[in-house]
């Protein structure tokens, strides 16, 4: 009798992970169906106000990213909008840091004051086209819409200033 209440729990188990694979399967083409046929037609939203774009120049973007992840584990950088406001408001001189904001943000008015607030506290920024690439330059798993790199280490010192160049003749050009 056993034997035949063990064969009778498994015919329902089979059918429901048979009905499951069914599902998954069919989830699985749909989103083939509705996904772009190259990683190329991806379009990424960029707000208006993103200038300068590190995408303006020839693999700022990749430097600028390799930068933060420095910063990051050298612990001198800071994370959010709500931070980099605070610290940009607080340390009025501009000398030394950068700060990289997401174009991809939404809504607009969350980050639209910083362009302003950078300019008139003579602080050097640049934009990068996602946030979640900025969140994983800063070694998070959530995206990122703002970071500050306070200071560079004298290591890094040389490579900093060829980046706050490039982007400070983005700023003339704009």
């Amino acid at each position: 009798m056993g034997k035949r209440a063990a064969e009778d729990t498994e015919e329902p188990k089979r059918a429901k992970k048979e009905k499951k694979e069914k599902k998954e399967k069919k989830e699985v083409e749909v989103a083939a169906e509705e996904a772009p046929a190259t990683e190329t037609e991806t379009v990424r939203i960029c707000i208006p106000i993103a200038h300068p774009l590190s995408t303006d120049h020839e693999n700022l973007t990749k430097k600028v990213l390799s930068m933060v992840k420095y910063a990051t584990k050298n612990k001198t950088m800071v994370r959010g909008i709500k931070e980099v406001t605070k610290i940009v408001r607080k340390d009025r001189s501009g000398d030394g840091a950068l700060v990289v904001l997401a174009a991809d943000i939404s809504p607009l008015d969350v980050i639209s004051h910083m362009p302003l607030l950078l300019e008139a506290h003579g602080v050097q920024f640049v934009w990068v086209p996602s946030r979640s690439d900025l969140g994983a330059a800063t070694l998070s798993k959530r995206p990122t819409s703002a970071v500050i790199v306070k200071k560079v280490p004298a290591d890094k010192e040389e490579s900093f200033q060829k980046v706050v160049k490039v982007i400070s003749k983005l700023h003339k050009r704009v």
